[in-house]
């Protein structure tokens, strides 16, 4: 019993000295240069190995979308997808051909308003006496009817003096002073019917130009949103490397890796 008592004792007596001493321990550590400087060291060579082992070649899906909505198939080249030469050719194939057929639409509109010109004849008592003044809507309401007497008003009911009177030059004399709106199937004047079908060809142009420009806007759209796409599966792809610091059992500091790969 009483070597019991004894062990008790000692064993009291060491965990009071341990308990003083804990204190002075800690103090040494804190206040020790050499191991600041460890630790300081420690904590640098984990930054630097985090950074390094970060994965390279990421892309902004961002950027990528951004690129691609100013100039088609740039956001996929900068994603590293070759399917961006794609939205380029594109880009170039549609504005060229707008470009062309918008031409094309010009010189079939300048065509029909030189043959109006060319084949309308004014009275003498009309107000205008030239083409000169006529808008384009002018044009288009001339090859609705063989004459033109007054028909054409303002809003206030009053006639447009640019308009005038006037009549086609191949229309009969004995149907100059008729009512001018005769559908044009039956129209008397073959220039009207010229007129009017150069003036058809001229509006298809025009729509098919527009059809041009709508594709040029369609590939800035398709190419930003697949730009995203490329650039998000472009960073799934790429190896990612994670460090997680440890510390063992025995106190010694350490760090594993994982590695992340989507297949």
């Amino acid at each position: 019993m009483m070597k019991l008592q004894n062990q008790f004792l000692i064993a009291v007596t060491l965990l009071i000295l341990l308990a003083m001493s804990l204190p002075a321990a800690a103090s040494y550590l804190i206040n020790n240069p050499e191991v600041e400087a460890v630790i300081q060291l420690d904590e640098k060579l984990n930054e630097t190995m985090a950074s390094s082992l970060q994965p390279d070649g990421l892309k902004s899906p961002s950027k990528a979308f951004l690129f691609s909505a100013v100039v088609p198939g740039t956001g996929e080249l900068y994603a590293g997808a070759k399917r961006g030469l794609f939205f380029v050719a594109a880009e170039v194939a549609f504005w060229a051909t707008y470009f062309v057929v918008h031409g094309q639409a010009e010189d079939l509109k300048q065509d029909y308003v030189d043959f109006v010109d060319s084949h309308i004849l004014f009275e003498e008592d009309s107000p205008a006496s030239s083409t000169k003044a006529w808008t384009l809507e002018d044009y288009e309401h001339a090859t609705q009817s063989d004459n033109w007497h007054y028909v054409y008003t303002e809003d206030n009911g009053k006639p447009i003096d640019r308009v005038g009177k006037y009549y086609w030059d191949d229309l009969p004399q004995d149907l100059i002073n008729e009512p001018g709106g005769v559908p044009l199937s039956e129209s008397q004047s073959p220039a009207r019917v010229e007129a009017y079908n150069q003036r058809g060809s001229m509006n298809d142009k025009f729509k098919r130009a527009k059809t041009f420009l709508g594709l040029v806007i369609l590939n800035h759209i398709v190419s930003a949103v697949d730009a995203r796409i490329a650039a998000s599966i472009h960073n799934d792809r790429i190896s990612q490397i994670s460090l997680h610091p440890t510390v063992s059992p025995s106190g010694y500091l350490g760090a594993y890796l994982i590695l992340h790969r989507k297949f």
